[in-house]
């Protein structure tokens, strides 16, 4: 816990909850796993977790930690996927910046993101965009309030593949339409209620 940045800086985010590899058979992992499950009980996820972290994802490494389990996190602290000088309406030339963070594998290549196919979920809930540039290690700038983007800067602004953009555009086209699916409300629960 003293190396973490989130306990000895200002800084806001330790790890992603997107991806977790656990070995269940581990009497330490397993108790680790049911500090997690009762953190987010709904009783006290609403008066306790969610309002000390930002979701679910402390839960799961102060699950681990608290119960006294072994785990280590990525080599480096979450990376931004998003676009090139966007910071509250102003130009930000060497910065990326978005909503999402972004994770890499063992060599250093974009593997995964966290936070959806939405440039913005809280102020455009129907804007869909691909990313188009990414950064890793820079320094971190959080928005002014949950309605702004945090950037990332001092470090080298790595473009997306084409492949990437190309697989990250399906996913925006198969997201429209499951959105206009749920508007026509076409969509309905097996009791014959409508999903929306």
């Amino acid at each position: 816990m003293e190396k973490s940045l989130v306990w000895t800086e200002d800084y806001a985010e330790e790890c992603d909850s997107g991806v977790v590899v656990l070995d269940k058979s581990r009497p330490d992992v397993l108790m680790g796993l049911l500090h997690i499950a009762w953190q987010n009980t709904h009783a006290v996820r609403e008066e306790i977790t969610y309002k000390i972290t930002y979701g679910d994802k402390e839960s799961w490494w102060l699950g681990l930690e608290l119960a006294g389990s072994g785990y280590e996190f990525e080599a480096h602290y979450g990376a931004i996927l998003g676009w090139p000088g966007e910071s509250i309406g102003k130009p930000a030339p060497g910065r990326v910046c978005s909503f999402v963070i972004a994770h890499v594998d063992g060599d250093d290549n974009l593997i995964w993101y966290n936070g959806g196919l939405l440039k913005n979920k809280l102020t455009k809930p129907n804007k869909y965009d691909v990313p188009e540039v990414w950064m890793i290690d820079g320094t971190w700038e959080k928005g002014g309030s949950k309605q702004d983007m945090s950037c990332m800067y001092g470090k080298e602004v790595k473009q997306l593949t084409e492949d990437q953009k190309l697989v990250l555009g399906h996913s925006i086209e198969g997201a429209k339409v499951v959105d206009r699916l749920l508007a026509s409300s076409k969509v309905s629960r097996t009791d014959g209620s409508s999903l929306v």
